[in-house]
């Protein structure tokens, strides 16, 4: 890629410290933060958040262990949760009187 160049002029002090406030909280240079901005408001996404959903969108294999490993980390403490009688699933006790 060719180093481009592009000058932005006009941006005032408090506007600036803010930008270098975000860079400190995300980490980089402030032209990588400013090049990401750019890439936002062009495509709606930075190359960073497309390369994490590119991730995220490529399909696993099952792992039966995992998947039970996960169903017991998400149990933990289920047995203090209070048990709904069947009446609180009943489309008058979800909408009331609403038509």
């Amino acid at each position: 890629m060719e180093n481009n160049k592009i000058e932005v002029t006009g941006i005032n002090e408090p506007l600036l410290r803010l930008i270098d406030e975000r860079v400190r909280h995300f980490g980089g240079d402030r032209a990588a933060y400013i090049r990401d901005l750019i890439e936002r408001d062009i495509f709606g996404t930075s190359s960073e958040q497309k390369q994490k959903s590119t991730e995220f969108d490529t399909k696993r294999t099952f792992d039966p262990q995992q998947w039970s490993s996960d169903m017991k980390l998400l149990a933990i403490g289920a047995e203090k949760m209070p048990v709904l009688p069947p009446e609180a699933f009943t489309r008058e006790s979800i909408y009331g009187n609403h038509d």
